[in-house]
């Protein structure tokens, strides 16, 4: 047996077409979004403060029902154990803001994960001559999910730009095996953002933010290397 670390050109291409597909989707998320958030964080902040009627601001009892994307720039191993990995994703959101200080508003939120791809090298036996050789080659694999568990802080209420905090717990079933052959195809997450919320007085939101995510079975199959991500991300809400 020899081991080469070095991948099939032709391979390569296939198992990576989908991962370049959300890579792309992302970064036009992205840049469609950030001029108009930068647009909106410069223009006059005409609520900063909250008039008598209290009327300004996030209100308890409002629902936010949005949209985001987000892309990985960077695969740690503090927690998980699998380097080099490359991970996006789309989800659709609701939420409820179920208390509001005079400056924060504390929301529970909802994700549904419709779409998130993982692509990460694997080892893989392939034959070699008289023998066979593992060579690693880069695999992209693709899940859907759902975050039930959401706990949003928006600081700043009644601004405009609105610096926010918030973690997420749930999880993605992938369509095989993830991230190597002997992990389990159902993963649980859970995850940290920030970032800012730009709120409009019509409540409608741009969000822009860092996310730090990680990926495992929790040892409920043979392998558990995890995957730990670090993602930007950009999304669109309504308030109603």
């Amino acid at each position: 047996m020899r081991l080469t670390p070095h991948d099939s050109r032709q391979h390569r291409r296939s198992n990576s077409l989908s991962s370049r597909i959300i890579q792309h989707a992302a970064f036009s998320c992205l840049v469609i979004l950030i001029p108009s958030i930068v647009g909106l964080a410069q223009a006059p902040d005409k609520s900063s403060s909250t008039n008598a009627s209290g009327t300004e601001g996030i209100q308890k009892g409002w629902n936010e029902f949005g949209v985001w994307g987000g892309i990985s720039f960077n695969s740690p191993t503090p927690i998980g154990k699998t380097p080099d990995a490359r991970f996006g994703d789309i989800g659709l959101r609701y939420g409820r803001v179920l208390a509001a200080t005079k400056t924060v508003a504390f929301e529970w939120t909802i994700d549904a994960i419709p779409l998130s791809i993982l692509s990460n090298k694997r080892p893989t036996v392939v034959p070699a001559g008289s023998g066979f050789a593992i060579v690693l080659t880069r695999k992209s694999v693709n899940a859907w999910g759902a975050a039930p568990i959401g706990l949003k802080f928006n600081f700043r209420r009644n601004r405009r730009v609105q610096p926010f905090a918030q973690t997420t717990g749930g999880f993605l079933y992938f369509n095989e095996q993830a991230p190597v052959a002997g992990a389990a195809r159902f993963n649980f997450t859970f995850d940290f953002s920030g970032g800012v919320q730009i709120v409009n007085p019509n409540r409608r939101a741009f969000t822009i933010g860092y996310k730090y995510q990680h990926i495992s079975n929790g040892y409920r199959a043979t392998f558990n290397p995890g995957v730990d991500v670090q993602m930007i991300f950009a999304g669109f809400s309504v308030f109603k």
